[in-house]
């Protein structure tokens, strides 16, 4: 038995006390109301984050964009994962990206975006988006609700221990879970999916498992070398005995298909996991 549940991971901050921001240079967009018209809701938690810094994580053009709300926001207890939407007033649609770090931890106050600039597509440019903001620039986002994980929005120290599965830019939100976990005194594994040299938060990681021995340790999988992994490997890179743990996964619809099963959804519309199969097949959700 690999694992009692798998959860899915969509991408997600809930308290921030932020003062002191120097004035925006410019804000990207001027019109709140626009958010609502085209998100098809009245987003409360529509909040201004200044970008305060960019820089390149060294692979295929990934950026790590740190964000600073304008003026001071209380959004309530912490709990993790935490995340903000990015709606794009043109074309009505949303993206959810998970901060990698802790938001309310950083003694700036500040929070940390993990973004790939992919070319801009009908319907999509998100990240093309975020990545061409300038360091003063203004970008409204809207703070997500508190995520339920089993009944319960606490994740941290939940379990003895986290194992996290993450493809590409899905390892963002589970390094945030990671150092939520270690914070709390309990153990970690990661198995990072990519392809070829292109590993997002290798050093992030490797920076972990260095600090944090036998409480953390990470696996790297290169699917152009290795294959895409299947529950062998699971099994090896993953702590998976009794009960006290849980799995987490996080990529897109195939990658989170292949190792935990479908995507579904609920009467609401919301994500949620289908039948657990695929590397961890056999198990119960």
């Amino acid at each position: 038995v690999l694992a009692t549940s798998v959860v899915i991971m969509m991408f997600s901050m809930s308290r921030l006390t932020l003062a002191g921001t120097p004035a925006p240079t410019r804000r990207v967009f001027s019109d709140i109301s626009v958010y609502s018209k085209h998100c098809h809701a009245s987003y409360p938690n529509l909040v201004d984050f200044m970008l305060i810094s960019k820089r390149s994580t060294g692979t295929r053009d990934s950026q790590l964009l740190t964000f600073k709300a304008v003026e001071d926001h209380n959004f309530g207890s912490l709990t993790i994962p935490q995340g903000v939407k990015l709606p794009l007033h043109d074309t009505g649609k949303v993206k959810s990206y998970s901060p990698v770090n802790l938001p309310t931890a950083s003694k700036a106050g500040t929070m940390e975006l993990l973004v790939k600039p992919y070319s801009p597509v009908p319907g999509g440019g998100f990240g093309h988006h975020l990545c061409s903001l300038e360091v003063g620039d203004v970008q409204p986002l809207i703070i997500k609700p508190d995520r339920v994980v089993h009944g319960s929005t606490v994740t941290a120290g939940r379990w003895g221990f986290v194992n996290l599965i993450g493809g590409g830019t899905g390892i963002a939100p589970l390094v945030q879970i990671a150092r939520a976990q270690l914070e709390e005194g309990g153990s970690v594994r990661v198995l990072s999916v990519n392809k070829g040299d292109d590993v997002l938060m290798q050093e992030e990681l490797d920076g972990m498992a260095e600090e944090h021995g036998e409480r953390f340790k990470v696996r790297y999988l290169d699917t152009s070398r290795e294959g895409r992994g299947d529950a062998k490997l699971a099994r090896e890179a993953l702590h998976l005995e009794g009960d006290d743990f849980q799995v987490f996964v996080c990529g897109q619809d195939g990658f989170v298909d292949h190792w935990a099963g479908g995507i579904e959804r609920d009467e609401n519309n919301k994500k949620v996991q289908g039948r657990v199969r695929g590397g961890q097949g056999g198990r119960k959700t």
